[in-house]
């Protein structure tokens, strides 16, 4: 293969391209340009375009296989980034992908590394992937055991972090994998933090356990190569984990219908609709150093289309996008090219042109709502519905004075905690709660209001 070959194939967002990663690690070295290009615009705060994302993520591995010498520096820089930014590029696999990337380019430099685990201000899967890294390399005695027991023992005799922080157990992980006997003091001391809360006695029992096994066998490897505590030798086996992934997922959502026993109701937006990469990406950006920082969340946006969608006017883009990026000024993002504005674009005009197409189906939409905490559940999503509702608010007086159409805008408007319209005893959880179960027929109802030809 090419490297324009290699280069398009690992753009893909199919699963690991094999052949490509086996002929790129013949062109590591014309790769490496290309690929570091991208990591420094990863860390700069750039939103990585899906192709460019892909081709670092593979592009990294393809490095790693090859003991590229500038690679180490590149991964330590990645590891100082966001968790949001890490888990772009290492979807639910942020501590492993690191802790194998580092151990293959590792450049002895020890002193760097125990100074980011103690002062480094990076998420906690980054320094557990750190922790990892530590005891890998005392384990095969290329940091002296002696430097890092003092390390972990000073760690915790100093409280380096917080009570609730979870990077003790990262701390824990290394005291284990080298069975360092005498720091099970500190151990125990440690499992007494909030951070442990959730620590049960079958959980102690097992740390234990690991513990005595690695002091009893102090040459055995296991623990670690359990672990995927390794460096990677192999492009394809280090990238293995996407296609295990891939199968769980569609295994997982097979099941989820044979156990609902009926199929999903027909969408009329099926063939139009983000996809659930594209979604990701887009609600990605919104939330990423690139975008204002009051730019509204997915869900927000979600609320604001589908209010424009079904409204009673259309409301162009130079009223609409001002809302989005929340700037006094209007002003948007600093696009980082063209490509980027217009994937941007083009997700959102596929998002608008799925909701309309339930609109002039008369079917339901299905509001993007995380409820993940239910004293907020749907606020984010009614703010910018209403926003949507204020950007036309003279053509939407209708359906305010229409006492039961009312109604329908109030119930949204009461999932919104600061809409002044709304009294204390309407925004109760289980009032929230059986509203968002109704949005999707509330918006059918809103949409059929506006198609009714008497209204005014």
């Amino acid at each position: 293969m090419t490297l324009d070959e290699i280069t398009s194939a690992l753009k893909s967002p199919d699963l690991p391209p094999e052949a490509a990663l086996a002929a790129g690690l013949a062109k590591a070295d014309e790769l490496a340009p290309s690929i570091y290009s991208i990591a420094d615009k990863l860390c700069r705060g750039v939103y990585l375009l899906p192709a460019e994302n892909e081709l670092l993520f593979y592009g990294l591995h393809i490095l790693a296989a090859a003991k590229h010498p500038a690679l180490f520096e590149h991964v330590m820089a990645i590891a100082k980034l966001s968790e949001h930014e890490l888990e772009q590029l290492f979807p639910a696999h942020v501590p492993t992908s690191l802790k194998r990337l580092l151990l293959s380019v590792w450049n002895a430099d020890a002193d760097a590394m125990f100074d980011l685990i103690e002062h480094g201000e990076l998420i906690a899967d980054a320094k557990w992937a750190l922790f990892d890294v530590l005891a890998r390399l005392t384990f095969d005695g290329r940091i002296p055991r002696e430097r890092a027991v003092a390390f972990l023992e000073r760690l915790e005799r100093d409280q380096a972090f917080d009570e609730d922080d979870s990077v003790w157990w990262g701390w824990e992980d290394a005291v284990t994998k080298l069975g360092i006997k005498q720091l099970e003091p500190a151990l125990r001391r440690v499992w007494s933090k909030a951070s442990y809360d959730h620590f049960s006695e079958k959980d102690r029992d097992e740390s234990l356990a690991e513990l005595n096994r690695a002091a009893e066998s102090p040459t055995d490897p296991g623990l670690f190569d359990e672990a995927d505590s390794t460096p990677i030798d192999d492009p394809t086996e280090g990238v293995a984990w996407v296609g295990r992934r891939e199968q769980m997922a569609l295994s997982w959502k097979a099941d989820r219908r044979d156990e609902d026993g009926v199929p999903d109701q027909d969408d009329p937006a099926e063939s139009i609709r983000l996809t659930e990469r594209e979604q990701n990406w887009l609600a990605g950006f919104l939330v990423s150093p690139q975008a204002p920082s009051r730019t509204m969340t997915f869900e927000m946006l979600d609320g604001l289309l589908t209010a424009l969608v079904i409204g009673p006017a259309m409301v162009p883009p130079s009223q609409y996008m001002p809302a989005i990026w929340g700037t006094d000024d209007g002003s948007g993002p600093v696009w980082d090219s063209q490509e980027q504005l217009q994937y941007f674009m083009d997700l959102m005009t596929k998002h608008w042109n799925a909701i309309a197409a339930r609109r002039n189906a008369d079917a339901l939409h299905d509001p993007f709502i995380l409820g993940l905490d239910e004293a907020t559940a749907g606020s984010y999503w009614a703010q910018g519905f209403v926003a949507g509702v204020e950007l036309a608010e003279a053509k939407w007086k209708p359906m305010f004075k229409d006492r039961r159409a009312a109604e329908l805008l109030l119930s949204i408007c009461a999932l919104d905690k600061d809409d002044p319209r709304i009294i204390e005893e309407k925004i109760k959880p289980k009032v929230c709660a059986k509203i968002i179960e109704d949005l999707p027929v509330i918006l059918q109802s809103i949409a059929a209001y506006w198609r009714d030809p008497d209204r005014p």
